[in-house]
Formats: structure tokens, sequence, C-alpha cells
């Protein structure tokens, strides 16, 4: 069997679907890939799985790649944390995770910042990818559906600093917590920034860049600062 053949095997099995290669791997590719692949499994299995309130198949964590109060999370299959990424659960409602489900190098799911202030409950769908460098703030309640991609740098957020009064500092003016929604089938650029309390309808693309701070049909294509709906995919 052809180098990319088992790569494809391996996949189809992980992610319960099929996967197709055009590129042609060796076996110098195919041991470095499996190489890698094996060893996140062995410290998924070792360091993560153990300790989440309830996990299905492997779990793939890389190098520095963590997960904080692990009681509070619930993961389906194929979970995939790499290198030097981070969720800190510490929430009211915990972290449900649907099946393949990837968070990229040094994002952060983070629900609790400082412990006056413990964050609410994130949902994620089936067959999410989450790039490099994103920040999710769950500070109120955040859900993302099935078949979300995520480019790099996207920060999402779920509350906002009261500053009503101007003889109290705003750090000590509380928060309003948010429900922060993005459908099914969204794709998010690199660089965007979501903002508490928004609603993404099924099927939008968000461009690179863009700041979202009103609610988004289903089907847009939306960008600029602040996010305006360019067109919609129908």
């Amino acid at each position: 069997m052809r180098a990319y053949k088992i790569i494809e095997f391996f996949l189809s099995r992980i992610k319960k679907e099929k996967h197709t290669l055009a590129y042609p791997f060796n076996f110098k590719e195919l041991f470095t890939i499996m190489g890698s692949k094996g060893i996140g499994a062995i410290r998924g299995s070792l360091f993560v799985k153990p300790f989440l309130k309830n996990s299905k198949g492997i779990v793939f964590a890389e190098k520095g790649a963590s997960i904080q109060f692990g009681h509070k999370v619930k993961a389906g299959s194929g979970l995939n944390l790499m290198r030097h990424s981070l969720i800190n659960a510490l929430s009211y409602g915990g972290i449900e995770i649907g099946d393949n489900f990837t968070l990229g190098k040094y994002a952060i799911i983070e629900c609790t910042g400082v412990l006056r202030n413990v964050g609410n409950s994130l949902k994620i769908g089936d067959n999410v990818g989450i790039n490099h460098y994103c920040f999710i703030g769950v500070r109120g309640d955040i859900t993302i559906g099935d078949n979300v991609i995520f480019g790099p740098r996207v920060n999402i957020f779920s509350e906002n600093h009261n500053f009503d009064k101007l003889d109290v500092p705003i750090k000590n003016q509380g928060v309003t917590k948010l429900k922060t929604v993005i459908g099914n089938d969204v794709w998010i650029g690199a660089n965007v920034s979501i903002m508490a309390g928004v609603n993404i309808g099924d099927g939008c693309v968000i461009a690179a860049g863009a700041v979202v701070t009103k609610d988004i049909p289903a089907h847009s294509i939306v960008g600029g600062v602040p996010a305006k709906v360019i067109k919609n995919r129908k």
C-alpha cells in the first residue's frame, strides 16, 4: 500500500469520514506524520483524556497543550490539541465539544479570567477547526455550530465591561454577560473579532480583519470595520 493510502486510511478512521489525498506522500513523510500523531496520542491518553469529564475515541495532544479543569469538559472523538494550545474550562455550565475538533497552536479557550467572574458555558459542534493564535473568551455563553472553520488570530467575546459611572473605575463597574452564537458551516477569516452578543447565521463568510458588532443573516458575506453585509451567497 502506498504511503498516502495509509494516511488516507488513518484519517478516515479517526475522522469517521472518507479522506482523499492528492499529494503522493512517500514513506519518509509517512513516518514523520505517523510518528508525530503517535506521540500526540500517547500524550493525550496519559495527560488529557483521564482528566476529562467524558471523552470518546483518541485524544491527540502536542507538546505544551493542556486542559485546565478537565472535569468540566465533555468531548467527542478526534479531539486534537496542537502545540501550546490551552483550554481553561472553569465555568458554571462547562464545555461540550463535538467530534473532530482541532485547537490550533497557541490558541486559547478561556472560560474564566478572574475568579470573581466565572464564565458560563461553551458548546462546540462537530467538525470545527480553530486555527493558530485564536482566543475565545467564554465569560457569557458561546455556541459554535457544525463545520465551522476559523482563520488564525480570530477573537470571540461574550461580555462587555460596564462604564456608565464616571466616579467609579471601569474595572470596578462589573460586566454584562451575553450569548454569542456562530451557526453551522461558517468560515471566519484571519484576524476577525466577533463581539459579545452577536448572532451569526448559517453559511456565512466573514472576511479577514472584520469586526462583527451586529447580527449577521444566514449565508451573508461580510467585511469591514464595523462589518457590513457585502452580498448574500444565495
